[in-house]
């Protein structure tokens, strides 16, 4: 799905005479909890009451209530709702779940979110003046209820609500080539924060939908890589991809240890480290789903039950005893000093 980047002096123009509202806030939020509702989900789960979680939403639409449109960075609405970034993170996913708002950013801004209320009068002027979007793709956003709407009807029926957000997706997802620019802008930004930890780290928190992107960055930093993996963390943890599951992560963290154990034996890489590793990855993935054999060489060390230590930074209580994880040997470093030539140049490695 397109990420869409917006320039400051466009959005600017649409918030300079902003007239914000508490009323108009508490119309929006009933709204779009009505809708959120009548698809059979709770509003109350996403933002339950009294939480960090709904006063960085409450915020959001306090600023969307003039225009229909606003400009902050997750470290500001931190600040404004006394909570860390994370929760600012989630929030924004939380807010992509309803449907109700277009989350973009901020092409020429530090790290900057870009909010646009999809109900709003606005929304086809914010779409053509601010993302360049034509006439005929706006068109397709005609059936979407807007703010004004809003006010006047009391409820919606939640289909003709499904197929509006449904006409919404397919613009965004039009072009082929779009995913394809939008990951290579992201890690660029990636790559363009690395000498900074605390960019970075934003950044990461930014980016990352999975909790497995994060554990695949925080294992390589904490753990004992080659230089160049350490460096390129953030952009391999984009890479584990946003489905990754705990048999995915598995695949990948194979995959790590191959890409490090060719390093360190002086591999001479003939594109970037991330190319390898995806190439690898993508390698591993395809053969977990091809049938095994029955015959095993019994010098086949890998089928042997043991444990192996890494860094997981979801159950780190702070402690001094480092978490553990219990894994199929296979997928440990050890195992790649065994890798035969033919498997190497089927990897990629050689």
């Amino acid at each position: 799905m397109k990420k869409l980047t917006a320039y400051n002096a466009d959005v600017q123009k649409y918030i300079q005479q902003n007239r914000l509202s508490t009323q108009k806030k508490n119309v929006i939020i009933d709204a779009m909890r009505k809708r959120f509702d009548n698809t059979n989900q709770s509003f109350e789960s996403l933002f339950p009451s009294r939480s960090k979680r709904k006063n960085v939403m409450d915020y959001i639409i306090y600023l969307l209530s003039g225009n229909g449109i606003c400009k902050i960075s997750a470290e500001t609405l931190a600040y404004k709702a006394d909570c860390s970034v994370r929760t600012v993170t989630n929030t924004v996913r939380a807010l992509k779940q309803t449907g109700e708002i277009l989350v973009a950013g901020l092409a020429d801004g530090k790290n900057k979110y870009v909010f646009v209320l999809k109900m709003h009068p606005n929304f086809s002027g914010i779409m053509k003046e601010i993302f360049y979007i034509d006439a005929n793709q706006i068109a397709e956003q005609k059936n979407h209820e807007t703010l004004e709407t809003v006010e006047i009807e009391a409820e919606k029926t939640s289909s003709n609500y499904n197929n509006s957000i449904n006409s919404f997706n397919s613009l965004k997802q039009e072009k082929d080539n779009d995913i394809a620019s939008l990951m290579e802008s992201i890690e660029n930004e990636l790559k363009e924060a690395q000498n900074d930890i605390q960019k970075e780290f934003q950044r990461v928190h930014t980016y990352f939908v999975n909790e497995y992107q994060e554990m695949m960055y925080h294992t390589i930093k904490a753990g004992v890589y080659h230089p160049v993996l350490k460096a390129n963390a953030s952009i391999i943890g984009l890479r584990v991809g946003s489905n990754c599951d705990k048999s995915l992560f598995h695949l990948a963290f194979n995959a790590l240890g191959k890409v490090d154990r060719f390093l360190k034996n002086n591999g001479i890489l003939t594109d970037s480290v991330q190319a390898l590793f995806t190439k690898v990855y993508t390698t591993n993935i395809k053969l977990s789903r091809t049938p095994k054999k029955t015959n095993i060489d019994p010098s086949d060390v890998h089928n042997q039950e043991s444990s192996f230590i890494f860094y997981n930074w979801l159950e780190d209580t702070g402690s001094k005893e480092s978490s553990a994880k219990t894994i199929d040997n296979s997928f440990t470093p050890g195992v790649y000093y065994k890798i035969s030539k033919e498997e190497a140049d089927k990897m990629g490695l050689y």
